[in-house]
């Protein structure tokens, strides 16, 4: 069975309070590190999926920091 991207990303050293969720949908935010993109990266091409439709970037308000918004990928566990 295939892992989820939050797994991939838990397993990999990505701690899981540093991952978001708007409050309206179910799309996961994680910081652009190389760890995530390493990571999407993989996942990205195990499901070929397009990294800039799948995952594009923005920036996060609050941090100024940029981050992934990866579609339909938080999971509550």
């Amino acid at each position: 069975m295939q892992k989820t991207l939050m797994e991939m990303l838990i397993e990999a050293g990505y701690p899981k309070e540093e991952m978001y969720h708007p409050s309206y949908g179910s799309d996961l935010y994680v910081y652009v590190i190389p760890l995530t993109t390493k990571v999407i990266e993989e996942w990205c091409k195990i499901h070929n999926y397009r990294m800039a439709w799948h995952c594009p970037t923005f920036k996060d308000q609050i941090t100024g920091k940029m981050m992934y918004d990866c579609a339909f990928q938080w999971y509550e566990n």
